[in-house]
């Protein structure tokens, strides 16, 4: 898959217009006036975009109609395609922001393998292509990937994987009013994932590449610090939770040491 496309699920996920200092011809001018976006600014400017967004939205309701014990019909996908982004413009280095070696694949692939990560059990994104971030060395340490050679287990140290993430607030709204602190019902404020890709296929963002006319899903694929996260609806969902009156500050630190995206997934529709 061409990484063009990989730059328009951006746009889309970021609710912006996302190019390339690669693609602008390393030019100044316009380039030099957007914000540029490095890896370990994706996740935020991801979930800041979802409070922007009216796709984002409508992921909330469905998100809320699951929390509420109601769940969705099969076959039931996201159904509005991103259309006009903000009028934010963003620009990375596709050298630094991208890892071409960790590419993968998972289109065709079927086994009847299970997958371990971070001690728990990996549902593989089969039937999606996997763009992969450059995230080693961009933390404190590695171990929280894993390592490149072994298949089926985990290693000490590694974080168990998850699929997209709402956005705090977003999460926040839909939860006000319908769930409150108790037993079996600690949803609350905070980031919100899957370790399941069908269940994440609810709450992607759809768009029509301009370089191939053709539609696409996108999701985030992550790494979840486990010491912090809480599982619910049985364990279908994680989240990661972050305090009403925490400073933004303060929030991107917890956002840094709890979930980190490794890999854009893309799947043609």
């Amino acid at each position: 898959m061409d990484r063009a496309i990989a730059l328009e699920a951006l746009c889309a996920l970021c609710n912006s217009c996302v190019t390339s200092f690669q693609k602008q011809g390393f030019h100044g001018g316009a380039a030099s006036q957007r914000r540029q976006m490095c890896v370990k600014d994706f996740i935020c400017t991801v979930l800041d975009a979802d409070e922007t967004c009216q796709v984002s939205r409508s992921n909330f309701v469905r998100l809320q109609s699951v929390l509420q014990g109601y769940g969705l019909k099969a076959g039931q996908a996201q159904d509005a395609a991103v259309r006009a982004p903000t009028d934010r413009d963003i620009i990375i280095d596709e050298d630094e922001f991208f890892d071409p070696q960790f590419d993968y694949d998972f289109r065709s692939l079927t086994d009847n393998e299970t997958y371990y990560r971070g001690g728990e059990v990996y549902e593989r994104p089969y039937g999606w292509y996997r763009f992969a971030l450059k995230v080693l060395d961009k933390y404190d340490e590695n171990a929280w990937l894993g390592t490149r050679y072994r298949s089926t287990q985990s290693v000490p140290g590694e974080w168990p994987v998850s699929y997209h993430g709402t956005s705090k607030k977003g999460a926040e709204g839909i939860i006000s009013g319908y769930y409150k602190p108790g037993a079996g019902q600690a949803y609350g404020r905070g980031i919100y994932s899957t370790p399941y890709i069908d269940e994440a296929v609810y709450y992607t963002k759809t768009f029509t590449s301009n370089s191939t006319g053709k539609t696409y899903q996108v999701v985030l694929q992550n790494r979840i610090n486990a010491v912090y996260r809480q599982k619910h609806n049985n364990d279908k969902y994680w989240l990661v939770p972050i305090s009403a009156g925490t400073s933004p500050a303060n929030e991107q630190d917890i956002v840094e040491m709890t979930i980190r995206p490794y890999g854009l997934l893309l799947k043609e529709v």
